[in-house]
């Protein structure tokens, strides 16, 4: 079935996005999304600033002195010897050990990059549901738009058959009443609904990462999976990225416990240096130069290390505490999710065959009451159990496919790669 929207006000030439055409925007536009690369590139990047290092670091320096003499002469003259100083010098060092500080960085700049695309993965999630959600907003809004339409010409028919009938005195003025405050019901239906879809319309401009004043169409229905067998929650909570975040940042407290247990080790570094002073510009005499070996050992720095260690470690265990919590609340979700998953399947199902059922009897209905073989009561009941069981297959649809959007989430899945 293909269901192209129009919103009022919108020019004929107006883009149409199709569902691929939806995710192709937001995968290009979206801001979230975009800040989660950015988010994961800056991780990378701390990576190899924690590399860093194991390479021998290089620094130069160019200096300029003026100094004097100043004496007193005779008769309080003064004689006074001025000159300048220029120097310039090459310095290296390289670090040989710190207490293997530097490998826990760089390992715990590793688990830093694994919590950060755990988090990208869960940004993308994010979005799809956003999206789906949006998308099927705006379809709901649409064809609840189109339904009001119906109901609208529905009631004013209903109104004119009461009415010729109360004129001819074979009914009351209160069916004619009741007929017309359903008809000022059904255009007050159509007010929200035109309403709804402006904002559904925002609501996915949003979503896409384009302005809402753009105007835009769209086309066809996201695509939408069955319900499969049970799967086994515990095993696929572990591969979430909720949990692979939350693992990740204990792992990386852990390195913590080893940088801070570094500070209880020697450091050993290698130095060396070239220099040239000179009393011109570039210098190029006193040619001086040197290199050596540091071996630094720790003793005592008021505990500063020791409680520093304790505090990483309790910080860990926190961390481990944590992620435990955190696979558990993922069971707990995956479960409810999947079960409105599977419940919303099965719901417009059933709604789907009471909006069948209640169209049949509105037709049988509405041509009894027409030649007298029913009343206005039991008609007036068959009637707005037709317009109420076509809203609620409308909701049922649209809820169908926002809880499938949430049971992917809910496993950080979606419809971004």
């Amino acid at each position: 079935m293909l269901l192209i929207l129009l919103f009022s006000g919108l020019a004929h030439a107006a883009p149409v996005f199709t569902w691929a055409e939806c995710v192709a925007l937001a995968r290009e536009k979206n801001p979230s999304l975009a800040a989660g690369h950015y988010q994961l590139s800056a991780t990378e990047a701390k990576k190899k600033a924690a590399f860093s290092a194991f390479l021998p670091s290089v620094s130069g320096s160019l200096s300029w002195n003026r100094s004097g003499v100043q004496r007193e002469g005779v008769g309080f003259a003064t004689l006074s010897n001025t000159g300048d100083t220029y120097s310039a010098g090459l310095n290296a060092e390289l670090n040989l050990f710190a207490g293997l500080r530097d490998k826990a960085r760089v390992d715990q700049a590793d688990f830093n990059i694994d919590a950060s695309r755990a988090q990208l993965q869960t940004t993308k999630a994010q979005i799809s549901f956003d999206l789906k959600s949006a998308y099927e907003g705006l379809l709901y809004a649409l064809s609840f738009q189109k339904l009001t339409q119906e109901i609208i010409n529905r009631r004013e028919e209903n109104l004119k058959m009461v009415q010729l009938r109360f004129q001819s005195g074979l009914e009351n003025k209160g069916s004619y009443l009741l007929s017309e405050a359903y008809l000022a019901q059904a255009r007050y239906d159509d007010l929200q609904a035109q309403n709804a879809a402006r904002v559904a319309r925002a609501q996915l401009a949003r979503t896409l990462g384009i302005d809402e004043q753009e105007e835009f169409l769209i086309e066809g229905e996201v695509p939408q999976d069955s319900p499969d067998t049970r799967p086994n929650f515990r095993e696929l909570a572990l591969s979430t990225p909720t949990y692979l975040a939350a693992r990740s940042v204990a792992d990386a407290a852990k390195e913590d416990i080893i940088i801070a247990r570094a500070n209880f080790l020697p450091s050993l570094s290698l130095s060396g240096e070239v220099r040239r002073q000179d009393e011109n510009f570039w210098p190029e005499q006193q040619k001086q130069w040197g290199f050596g070996v540091t071996l630094s050992m720790p003793f005592f720095d008021g505990g500063r290390d020791w409680y520093s260690t304790k505090a990483a470690s309790q910080t860990y265990l926190s961390r481990v505490e944590e992620r435990t919590n955190v696979g558990r609340d993922v069971i707990a979700k995956l479960e409810r999710a999947w079960a409105s998953f599977q419940e919303a399947a099965s719901k417009l199902t059933v709604d789907r065959t009471f909006r069948d059922a209640a169209v049949v009897r509105a037709e049988i209905s509405r041509k009894k009451y027409n030649n007298g073989l029913l009343t206005f009561e039991n008609w007036d009941i068959i009637e707005n159990d037709l317009i109420n069981r076509q809203k609620s297959y409308l909701s049922t649809k649209r809820d169908r496919v926002t809880a499938e959007a949430s049971w992917e989430q809910t496993q950080g899945l979606g419809v971004l790669p």
